[in-house]
């Protein structure tokens, strides 16, 4: 899969997301224990403002492993496109994260998330 791509002629997060996502339901193990909390995107104030009375924190990671391995809780994995930035939500979130004793990395490619997950997942 390709996907969309930037300017730059990069893959976007969200190809890279899609790309992740597909290979990983594939694999039984994996499938229904990555999740994607659906945080992004633009909203009017007043539905902004329920979903943050629903418990919604800005800079949550792209992927949660819901799986403890290597003495980690779980595993949050925020991709991003080659160049692309945290925000400071991002920053607060993964520091947050790191306390709590849960695994976090930030990958910038396909090959790079689903060596992150191969490892997490499956390897001693």
């Amino acid at each position: 899969m390709v996907g969309k791509t930037l300017k730059s002629g990069e893959l976007s997060e969200s190809s890279i997301q899609k790309t992740v996502m597909q290979w990983a339901n594939v694999h039984p193990l994996l499938r229904g224990f990555i999740i994607h909390i659906p945080n992004e995107g633009k909203r009017t104030s007043r539905y902004g403002k329920s979903l943050k009375d629903l418990g919604m924190r800005p800079g949550v990671a792209d992927l949660f492993i819901a799986m403890p391995r290597h003495g980690f809780c779980g595993a949050w994995i925020e991709l991003k496109s080659k160049n692309g930035v945290l925000s400071d939500a991002q920053k607060a979130f993964i520091r947050d994260m790191l306390d709590q004793h849960y695994f976090t990395k930030i990958c910038r490619s396909i090959e790079d998330a689903i060596d992150t997950i191969n490892w997490y997942c499956f390897k001693v």
